[in-house]
């Protein structure tokens, strides 16, 4: 195949068939071999909607079927014997909502919060729990089959809550499970961990 890139003509490999086409009209059967393996292409897909935020860094997603909805942080209310990584809980139109920091959960210090932050409401085995994330980013289209599994400079003992990653542009993308990210056990609680009790007031409760 051939294209111009910059008044330059280059050449383009294309795969070739498992076998060339014979006959008199080898070159029209060739053009219909083409169309047809560009369709099955874009039929090996298996799109999924994910929803992306920002943990310092790093990028993570969480299916939209887990993805209730994303809330504005209003007041949060520290509970005393709090399990890890819970940060408080919020309320939610009547509703007490426990609210767990995802930076905790992956092992980063927790930070104050700021007017990026956000609560995206998970269902968890019929249960509705909020995530604290620093920015939700989108919500985007994943390829399934495109998924990978994480890389080794990511993964610890307590990376069981990892679905793989994929690679977008530039960014690598951290998929995650969120019944799983919920599942704490032994050995995820950082040392000298401790619950605190009161309360701190941060920005709306209105929803976003």
């Amino acid at each position: 195949m051939t294209e111009e890139n910059d008044g330059k003509t280059t050449d383009r490999t294309e795969p070739a068939p498992e076998e060339a086409p014979k006959g008199p009209d080898r070159v029209l059967r060739f053009a219909d071999e083409m169309e047809t393996r560009e369709e099955v292409e874009e039929e090996r897909q298996e799109l999924e909607t994910w929803v992306t935020c920002r943990i310092d860094e790093e990028i993570f997603a969480l299916t939209v079927d887990q993805v209730q909805e994303i809330l504005r942080v209003g007041e949060l209310t520290r509970v005393p014997h709090a399990p890890f990584p819970v940060r408080g809980v919020t309320n939610m139109r009547g509703q007490v909502l426990p609210v767990v920091d995802l930076r905790r959960r992956l092992g980063l210090p927790e930070i104050e919060i700021g007017e990026d932050h956000r609560i995206m409401v998970v269902d968890s085995r019929n249960r509705l729990i909020g995530l604290l994330v620093d920015r939700v980013e989108e919500v985007t289209e994943i390829d399934r089959l495109k998924i990978e599994d994480p890389p080794e400079d990511v993964m610890t003992e307590q990376s069981y809550y990892l679905v793989g990653v994929i690679h977008r542009g530039e960014d690598l993308i951290i998929l995650l499970d969120a019944d799983r990210v919920l599942e704490v056990r032994d050995g995820d609680e950082p040392r000298g961990e401790e619950s605190e009790g009161g309360s701190e007031e941060e920005n709306e409760e209105d929803e976003a």
